[in-house]
């Protein structure tokens, strides 16, 4: 029996070491080959993605301008607020975005997810939010919503000369008011830089804050004096109430000047709540007309002596109260036989105007009109400025110059008989009224009437108030008063005079040496209708404040008891605190603030506090310093006059 033996194995080394050096060739290949389609064929594209990751470019603006009074207080300010925005292509689950970001904001899910569309690449959802909702959105860190900061318009005196100041949209651009009028001048300028960003797209870089400030708009100063407003204001808000009136105005003038010191409407208009108000923001010194009544007496007197038709001591039949021109009936409210011209103002006898307007005639009442600026805008920069309404000479006939003497058949505004008045206490020489405070700008008139005639009709006015006239109730002990009050039918709907009746009364103190003129109107009181009753007291208490508040009454004067004016209020000082503690969780100390202090702390963190009380300092809050931010955005503050 024969052995085979075993065959040897094969060696298998060589054709694996072949198989992996091709595998490793083609990974080789491979990678070299993918290197080339990334760096040649692709390269450009993802250079550009790169530099899409880590730069980027970004507009930079500015904060528009703030607007102070002539003291330099801070009437509107721009403040950094945040808004969220949202990239839908970055989001992923829309349902579950718009429900974080809804319970949030307070804004339905449905809504906010209809807001997300695919195709849109950019949605804002909600501008101008809390820090409190800010820091909640931020922690959410949901994919595709962001934060922005934008610039807020705030007013932190509250109402105060509101209608004036106006307001501005939700992009910053003034939409009313001297918002609107001066945007040029205070809207901020902007330009786009590239800032260089981490991997997290955090900048690396930043405009410092020196440079930003270099696009902010122009800061505006005007003529206005906030504590002359805020007394201006009280006392209209109490002659409408009292009055039971529908609104008021209310406008303080420096004589000397043509600056206004105070624009006061009632009812108040706050800017800062905008969506809260119906038509309150409405600039009704500017824009409404009225027809004056018995305040564009004095102004046709002034025409009628100026042109010698008649002199102060000339004697006018008024008819015993009842009379008629063409067969329309004029009637005065009391039996007066012959009066003489300055008695005719003291009494403000309708009859006695008319004989006197019939005399002058219309051309020359009508130009005398035109040159003191009737039927033609003032000029002051507002927004829909009315020019009132003037009907053309021809058609006059002594019907309409009759009622026009007395102040009806013709519109005006406020700033209209504020101009016409302030020539006369100027001595005849109209000059222009003032708005915007420009320091060392000379005062330029022109002569209307002559000095003498200027005179004149301020001795009228003064026996107005100071004799038994119609005016009493404006006097002030120790200083001689000029006056005239104006009630004027309002004309209906349908044709001629309703029940409606416009009150108003203007004063300038003092009567000998003006320096101050003061006008007030209510319009449809339903306490009566007569200004000298319904307004004069309240011109008299604005009256006391402005001569005391300036040294000119030898012992200092209280107001009437019904008004309440707390003196105080109107001197109050304005002291800064040195350092104000904010914390994120609590309330500060606000006490001892002032209105400002406060309201720039609270607005930042999105809370318009309800103010009540009068004074600019804070005395009392609630919440109370130290307990926690209140969760619904409600603050209470009560103001004192004083410090302390």
């Amino acid at each position: 029996m024969t052995k085979t033996g075993s065959k040897p194995s094969k060696d298998r080394s060589r054709g694996k070491i072949l198989f992996a050096g091709v595998l490793f060739a083609l990974a080789l290949l491979g990678l070299w080959a993918r290197a080339y389609f990334v760096q040649v064929v692709k390269g450009p594209e993802y250079a550009k993605m790169a530099n899409r990751q880590y730069w980027a470019s970004e507009t930079v603006s500015g904060k528009r301008g703030e607007i102070f009074d002539r003291n330099g207080l801070l009437l509107a300010k721009t403040i950094a607020t945040p808004s969220v925005y949202v990239r839908p292509n970055e989001v992923k689950d829309v349902w579950a975005v718009s429900h974080r970001l809804g319970s949030i904001l307070g804004m339905s899910p449905k809504s906010l997810a209809a807001m997300l569309g695919p195709k849109k690449r950019f949605v804002w959802v909600a501008r101008k939010i809390s820090d409190a909702q800010a820091e909640a959105v931020k922690a959410e860190m949901l994919p595709g919503v962001y934060l922005e900061t934008e610039n807020s318009r705030q007013y932190p005196q509250g109402h105060m000369a509101g209608q004036l100041l106006g307001f501005v949209n939700m992009d910053g651009q003034g939409i009313e008011g001297l918002e609107k009028s001066f945007n040029d001048l205070l809207v901020p300028s902007s330009t786009k830089y590239t800032v260089q960003k981490d991997a997290a797209g955090k900048r690396l870089s930043s405009l410092e804050s020196g440079d930003r400030s270099s696009f902010n708009g122009q800061d505006l100063r005007l003529t206005l004096d906030s504590q002359v407003q805020l007394a201006t204001e009280e006392a209209l808000a109490r002659s409408v109430l009292r009055a039971k009136g529908k609104s008021g105005m209310a406008l303080v003038v420096e004589v000397p000047t043509g600056e206004i010191l105070a624009w006061g409407h009632y009812p108040f208009f706050n800017p800062n709540a905008v969506k809260k108000t119906r038509g309150e923001w409405k600039n009704r010194m500017a824009v409404d007309i009225f027809e004056p009544g018995s305040t564009m007496k004095p102004i046709m007197v002034a025409a009628a002596l100026q042109e010698k038709v008649c002199t102060p001591t000339k004697e006018y039949y008024c008819e015993n109260g009842k009379w008629s021109v063409k067969g329309r009936r004029v009637k005065d409210t009391h039996k007066y036989e012959n009066l003489t011209v300055s008695k005719i103002i003291r009494y403000s006898s309708n009859i006695g105007a008319a004989k006197i307007g019939l005399e002058l005639g219309a051309a020359k009442f009508h130009r005398y009109l035109q040159e003191l600026g009737f039927g033609r805008r003032i000029g002051l920069p507002l927004p829909g400025e009315s020019a009132g309404l003037l009907n053309p000479v021809h058609q006059w006939k002594d019907v309409e110059l009759a009622n026009i003497s007395f102040g009806q058949g013709l519109g005006v505004t406020m700033l209209q008989m504020a101009d016409a008045y302030l020539c006369i206490a100027n001595g005849g020489v109209r000059q222009p009224l003032r708005l915007v405070h420009e320091a060392g700008r000379p005062v330029e008139g022109k002569r209307i009437f002559d000095s003498n005639v200027a005179r004149m009709v301020m001795a009228m006015l003064e026996e107005v108030v100071q004799e038994d006239g119609t005016g009493t109730q404006a006097r002030i002990e120790g200083v001689r008063v000029a006056g005239k009050t104006g009630t004027a039918q309002k004309a209906s709907p349908t044709g001629g005079y309703g029940g409606e009746y416009v009150a108003s009364f203007v004063a300038i103190f003092p009567a000998d040496k003006p320096r101050y003129l003061v006008c007030m109107m209510v319009d449809e009181p339903q306490a009566g209708h007569y200004g000298g009753v319904l307004v004069a007291p309240e011109v008299r208490n604005i009256g006391v404040q402005l001569l005391n508040s300036s040294g000119m009454l030898a012992e200092p004067v209280e107001t009437m008891q019904m008004a309440k004016v707390s003196p105080e209020r109107f001197w109050a000082p304005v002291q800064r605190m040195e350092n104000i503690s904010v914390d994120q969780e609590f309330m500060p100390d606000l006490q001892g603030a002032t209105v400002r202090e406060a309201l720039e702390i609270l607005v930042a963190r999105g809370i318009v506090p309800v103010v009540k009380g009068q004074g600019v300092i804070i005395d009392k809050q609630k919440p109370l310093p130290g307990e926690k931010w209140p969760a619904d955005k409600k603050c209470q503050l009560w103001l004192t006059g004083q410090p302390g």
